[in-house]
């Protein structure tokens, strides 16, 4: 699996963003930029997003292995991991299997414990067939009925590409909807020892109160922030405090961890 994946600058140890489902390294373009003062940073296109081959399943494992790979494949021997949504299951799940690879793991808007699936809504989006439409407002017409929120339209939308006259989604819809990454955490077993952080938003229902002890049972040294202001999409609707947070989170992965570079 060779992922896809965006260099968005800076030097010293690699910083690698993760994305959540339906979800691109496109997403994280901005908030990575700005994180790249902390170390070089880069954002992954996971398996059957982006621009990354798709293949016929997406599990925890699936995920987590893809991660390895790509890690190996350019001599990273040790990586601060911040993943968003599912992206955060699989940076939480890396980081308890390969501690030796990880100075780091920070989880946004996710807590460790399985989840039941939700997108029914914009699975029936994403399957729609969109080889017809002409433009951007079509694309945004035939959606309307299916996701009314205009800010979840138009992140789903993110993912559609010009195919000749028309368009054509980049993802790969039959095997996300079957898969099983939120819910593989049920088996997951270990600890990771690092430095950890959560991020939550207050106005999203992702991460409850009694997540905070699940959080420490995985990550005894994990910090717990919630930013009052943000939603589901911290790195939209608070990202001067989602930034703070991680830039603290970083700072303190820079004391602790040394700094190899890889051979990118």
């Amino acid at each position: 699996m060779d992922l896809s994946f965006r260099d968005l600058g800076g030097t010293g140890g690699p910083i690698v963003l993760l994305h959540g489902l339906f979800g691109s390294s496109q997403n994280w373009a901005g908030t990575g930029r700005r994180l790249s003062a902390f170390g070089r940073v880069f954002a992954l296109d996971l398996r059957n997003h982006g621009d990354s081959p798709h293949a016929p399943t997406h599990s925890l494992a699936d995920c987590v292995k893809d991660l390895l790979e790509w890690l190996v494949a350019r001599g990273f021997e040790q990586v601060r991991l911040i993943g968003h949504s599912m992206g955060g299951l699989i940076a939480m799940a890396f980081a308890i299997e390969h501690p030796g690879l990880t100075a780091g793991v920070a989880s946004i808007d996710i807590a460790p414990r399985p989840y039941p699936p939700e997108h029914g809504p914009e699975l029936r989006a994403l399957k729609t067939d969109i080889t017809a439409c002409r433009s951007r407002a079509e694309l945004e017409q035939l959606l309307l009925p299916m996701v009314p929120d205009t800010r979840t339209r138009q992140f789903l939308l993110t993912n559609a590409a010009h195919a000749g006259d028309g368009f054509r989604w980049k993802l790969n819809v039959e095997v996300l909807e079957k898969s099983s990454v939120a819910s593989d955490w049920a088996a997951m077993m270990g600890r990771y020892e690092g430095e950890a952080l959560l991020v939550a938003g207050a106005r999203s229902g992702y991460v409850r109160t009694e997540d905070h002890a699940v959080m420490r049972r995985y990550f005894p040294r994990a910090r717990i922030e919630t930013l009052p202001e943000a939603d589901h999409w911290p790195h939209i609707t608070a990202p001067d405090s989602l930034e703070t947070a991680l830039g603290g989170f970083l700072t303190r992965c820079n004391k602790n961890a040394p700094h190899p570079s890889g051979n990118m």
